[in-house]
């Protein structure tokens, strides 16, 4: 990935992820069997991850704190393996995007004008990846470091691990604990890298997309290839607007069937966000305030219910972007010089395709929860709507058996 927009801080620091997991675009033949390497050690670590938790919740059985703390780590670990199989499904359509975003989002000549579109994407898209990286992986250290915190002034016997592995081994004494606590650690980071990498580069393609949008909309109201003549040679006026409205035309085109991919890649993912995030939201409320914890665990649960929030937020943020814009050619489109060109053979078919423009922008490119509903900003209210209904459900439940 070491072209021009890898110079852009957000999509570094994306690209460095998708490494770690091992989505990324070869440059070379032994990145090209690392690659498939790297796809199966992350599979494995996160198998290996929800196996740990899984045995973790059939041995806290009857617990209901213990319980939720572990289903909140095991929808992150579940959400996460199941992004991994999803794209890897769509494998060569995710890197064609990535491939098609470095060629034509950031190597295209635009003006100064233009220029502020891409910078604000960028802007965007720094703030985003930035804010939600520091916090996902803050929590990430945060699990890590609690042990080492806890343990502190204990005797061998009594040290806790990252996990609670659930097995009769003498895991609290040198050197297996510290073996065990280095494989967890492993295995943990490549769990919360695998959190973020793909909302980060799904939240980029969103917003520059968007920027395209908005270039094009900037393009087709101020046709600048268009002259204004009033010696009578209208002709070719008419003809000079028809070619620089073809182009964009073909623009648009472009952006659509990019826009149909990025659907088709994504679709199913998004669709497991949404289903996650409502539950996962909860289940960290509940934890945070209902539940008696130690500092350093209440204050790793707090980061993570951020980084879920703040998740949602740029998820359903970019997503709407995408719509927004999408929908707002038609008005740039309208708002287009079209007025001045005569009523000639290529003035009249300059109106009829505006038309069809028209027409076509008029249907938004949504990116769909699996078709079942356009993802928007309407979308992070309904999650957050529905999550605290959970949570005072759970709320009531605690009440009601500590009074009984």
């Amino acid at each position: 990935m070491s072209h021009k927009g890898s110079k852009d801080v957000s999509f570094s620091l994306t690209a460095y992820f998708l490494k770690v997991v091992g989505f990324w675009l070869a440059t070379n033949r032994a990145e090209e069997w690392i690659r498939p390497a790297t796809i199966i050690y992350t599979i494995v670590t996160l198998i290996v991850s929800i196996w740990i938790q899984m045995r973790s919740f059939y041995f806290s059985w009857g617990n209901f704190g213990a319980c939720a703390y572990i289903m909140c780590i095991s929808l992150g670990l579940f959400m996460d393996l199941f992004k991994v199989f999803t794209l890897l499904a769509h494998k060569k359509k995710f890197l064609n995007l990535i491939a098609y975003m470095q060629k034509n989002f950031w190597h295209l000549n635009f003006d100064d004008y233009e220029n502020l579109f891409i910078a604000d994407a960028k802007r965007m898209c720094i703030y985003f990846v930035c804010v939600f990286s520091f916090f996902s992986l803050f929590t990430t250290f945060s699990y890590m470091i609690r042990p080492l915190i806890s343990n502190i002034g204990k005797n061998e016997s009594e040290r806790t691990l990252i996990y609670n592995m659930w097995l009769d081994l003498p895991l609290t004494k040198s050197p297996y604990f510290e073996i065990t606590y280095v494989l967890q650690a492993l295995v943990l980071y490549q769990a919360g890298v695998c959190y973020l990498c793909f909302d980060n580069i799904f939240c980029i393609m969103c917003l520059h997309v968007a920027g395209q949008f908005r270039v094009l909309q900037y393009r087709m109201a101020n046709m600048k290839s268009v002259k204004m003549k009033h010696d009578g040679d209208s002709i070719i006026d008419s003809m000079e607007c028809y070619k620089t409205l073809k182009n964009y035309i073909q623009q648009h085109q472009n952006l659509t069937e990019f826009c149909a991919t990025f659907e088709v890649t994504f679709k199913a993912l998004v669709l497991g966000q949404v289903v996650t995030f409502s539950t996962l939201i909860c289940f960290l409320g509940y934890l945070v305030l209902l539940v008696d914890l130690s500092p350093e665990l209440r204050l790793s649960f707090i980061c993570y219910l951020i980084t879920t929030m703040c998740q949602l937020w740029i998820f359903t943020y970019s997503c709407d972007c995408v719509t927004q814009e999408s929908m707002n050619v038609s008005s740039a489109a309208y708002a287009g010089p079209w007025t001045h060109s005569s009523m000639d053979t290529f003035g009249k078919m300059v109106r009829n395709d505006l038309q069809l423009v028209i027409l076509r922008s008029r249907r938004a490119c949504n990116l769909t929860a699996c078709g079942f509903f356009p993802v928007s900003l309407e979308t992070y209210t309904k999650i957050m709507s529905t999550a605290m209904s959970y949570f005072t459900l759970l709320k009531q439940r605690t009440i009601d058996a500590t009074d009984a």
